[in-house]
């Protein structure tokens, strides 16, 4: 296969959760720009049908799938219309996900499990859904998006990152058990970027500290993390699985 080829997914059906906005935008739209057909997953159905229709615009074979990646009932309907449009799933891509701060000692039961039924359960679910077609198909490609906060901490993060650790763990374990069947288990673990999840932190004193603490000085562009989605769902990353790679410019160095 020639070196560039690696990179090709064409024929391949990739399922990007949370792909209605952000870095799950960039990386759907990455991914059909590489030859992915793709499945844009939100609860949001309007932002989805626009990520989706962007995609056709350009060429490219797209469908938006309204799901809450947190009901099981969901991620199961999800599968199902996915295989009925495309027959199968070969790569997943699990980026739905919340922020948010709050200090330990004010955190409600009820915030701590919204962010891990949206961080964490969301990847277990759409991994064991996605993992069943994978492991008969015997190949697949699963990217899980962590965050630097998933190994390193900052004050009033408690729940955001523990959410973001457990994927970490998640991608290792499911990376060990699943090798045996050609199934590639690896994670993205993004730093800041221009997205509006961090809108709160492009500014003022947060963005002094957290620009002080990244070496190459400024937030990451969504367009920056779709080599590394591409790269790890296509061929040229067959022998890699169970990392998480940091894209974060240095900050977690």
């Amino acid at each position: 296969m020639e070196t560039m080829g690696q990179f090709n997914l064409t024929g391949r059906v990739a399922v990007v959760t949370g792909g209605s906005m952000g870095l799950g935008r960039a990386m759907a739209i990455g991914l059909a720009e590489a030859g992915a057909r793709v499945a844009v997953v939100s609860r949001t159905t309007k932002l989805i049908e626009e990520a989706a229709g962007e995609i056709i615009r350009q060429g490219g074979d797209a469908i938006a799938v309204t799901a809450d990646v947190t009901r099981e009932e969901d991620i199961e309907r999800m599968t199902a219309q996915v295989c009925g449009k495309y027959g199968t799933v070969d790569i997943l891509v699990n980026n739905a996900g919340i922020g948010g701060s709050k200090k330990s000692v004010a955190l409600s039961t009820k915030e701590w499990d919204r962010m891990i039924n949206t961080n964490a359960r969301s990847v277990f679910l759409a991994s064991r859904a996605a993992g069943k077609i994978m492991i008969r198909q015997k190949h697949g490609k699963i990217i899980n998006i962590s965050s630097v906060l998933g190994k390193g901490a900052l004050p009033h993060s408690l729940h955001y990152g523990a959410s973001k650790a457990a994927i970490i763990h998640m991608t290792k374990t499911l990376a060990l058990e699943w090798a045996p069947f050609h199934i590639n288990v690896n994670g993205i673990a993004p730093g800041w970027f221009l997205t509006d999840m961090t809108k709160d932190q492009q500014q003022g004193d947060s963005e002094k500290f957290l620009l002080s603490r990244i070496p190459f000085g400024r937030f990451g562009k969504p367009e920056e993390i779709v080599g590394l989605a591409i790269f790890l769902s296509s061929p040229a990353s067959d022998y890699i699985t169970g990392e998480t790679v940091f894209i974060d410019g240095g900050y977690s160095i």
